[in-house]
């Protein structure tokens, strides 16, 4: 019977997958039938919150290192003698007896050895796509400690199954899917046109503009290339883009806002990330997935609770799950011509841009409830 877990992740940041597992572990908090810790490889913003739930470990804490220190360190490196001091963390977690250890990304290879070492069952949470795997993981020996040290993979969604199974070959019966809980503040959430209509003034958006929105890092693999492109096919139409997320101190949003001002382009906003990203998300008409690789991220279920229809490229993750038929349109993978005329046609079409939006709504509600997410999250983990 299980009894005490360790869940690892890899950093606190303010992302999908960190809110996610926090959010399960509120819930298994309240539920009190098994203790747990929590092992984060760097810490971020919701340090605390972890903390607030369960003992929280940080395994490297961030350090300003002086240019003395770097180079020394640098040399070290270079004449072969590194530190070989065992991390004081491992020694506190080696004395609790753990009976898993469920970790939180594909990305944890490289501590899967010091993992190992507690002589218990390792189950991976999966929240990376192709791209991912091979962007984040640093090298090909980390992925190896991944694959070969993980017992059960937990899936974030089909379309991450589906890769276990094609990029790795891993056995069918070693993946489950686990469905994302619904994002607590856009369940009671009520759009506002007064709020609406300010945002509007304030990003100087015409009242009467079509707005497709996009929401998230600025990257590639999130497609704000892509969106640049789609505001310059559709820049003759009063549709305007807008982008919430990211920092405009990235060197990939200075490129793509280049890229907006040598096309001329008047019809797109970047907006960096917010508190209120509900207020921003009301704003939109169409919510465009333009990823090239996404696996179920939660806007897509923040979009649909707030009925807003969506496009979304095929082969680039889990969105199309959600979307299917009804709750919005479905493109050839980096086809800016079939998303250009999806957006046209969902827009021409308002009554079918409503119904389209409440289905997602009712979709949302019924595959993602608290109770059937975390009720299948004490089953995979053999919580009784």
């Amino acid at each position: 019977m299980i009894q005490n877990i360790l869940f690892v992740g890899h950093d606190a940041n303010r992302a999908g997958s960190q809110i996610l597992l926090l959010r399960f572990l509120k819930l298994l908090k309240a539920y009190g039938k098994v203790q747990f810790s929590i092992l984060l490889k760097h810490d971020g913003p919701l340090v605390q919150e972890y903390a607030a739930v369960a003992p929280t470990y940080i395994l490297h804490q961030e350090q300003a290192v002086g240019l003395k220190s770097q180079i020394l360190q640098k040399i070290k490196t270079k004449i072969g003698q590194t530190n070989t001091v065992v991390n004081p963390v491992w020694q506190t977690l080696a004395s609790q007896k753990f009976d898993l250890i469920v970790s939180n990304t594909f990305t944890n290879g490289d501590i899967f050895e010091e993992l190992s070492n507690f002589n218990c069952p390792i189950y991976s949470y999966i929240h990376e796509l192709h791209m991912g795997i091979e962007m984040y993981n640093g090298t090909q020996q980390a992925i190896e400690n991944t694959l070969r040290g993980t017992q059960k993979f937990i899936a974030c969604a089909n379309s991450v199954k589906q890769n276990l199974l094609q990029q790795f070959g891993i056995p069918e019966q070693k993946i489950e899917i686990l469905c994302s809980l619904l994002p607590e503040s856009a369940q009671q959430y009520q759009i506002s046109s007064t709020k609406v209509n300010t945002l509007k003034q304030e990003l100087d958006i015409p009242q009467d503009a079509f707005v497709v929105g996009g929401m998230g890092t600025i990257d590639l693999r999130k497609g704000t290339d892509l969106f640049v492109q789609l505001a310059h096919i559709l820049q003759e139409q009063n549709i305007y883009f807008l982008w919430i997320g990211g920092s405009h101190s990235q060197n990939d949003f200075k490129i793509f806002s280049i890229d907006a001002q040598r096309l001329g382009l008047q019809n797109i906003k970047f907006v960096e990330a917010v508190s209120n990203p509900l207020d921003y998300l009301s704003v939109f008409d169409i919510f465009a997935l333009t990823s090239r690789e996404d696996p179920y991220p939660l806007v897509v279920l923040e979009a649909a609770l707030l009925q807003k229809p969506m496009v979304c490229f095929e082969k680039a993750g889990g969105a199309q799950d959600l979307i299917e038929t009804d709750a919005g349109l479905i493109v050839p993978y980096l086809s800016l011509d079939a998303m250009s005329k999806a957006i046209l046609t969902i827009k021409e079409n308002p009554e079918r841009r409503i119904e389209m939006g409440q289905i997602a709504r009712e979709k949302v509600l019924q595959r993602h409830s608290t109770e059937k997410a975390f009720q299948e999250f004490l089953t995979i983990l053999h919580i009784s």
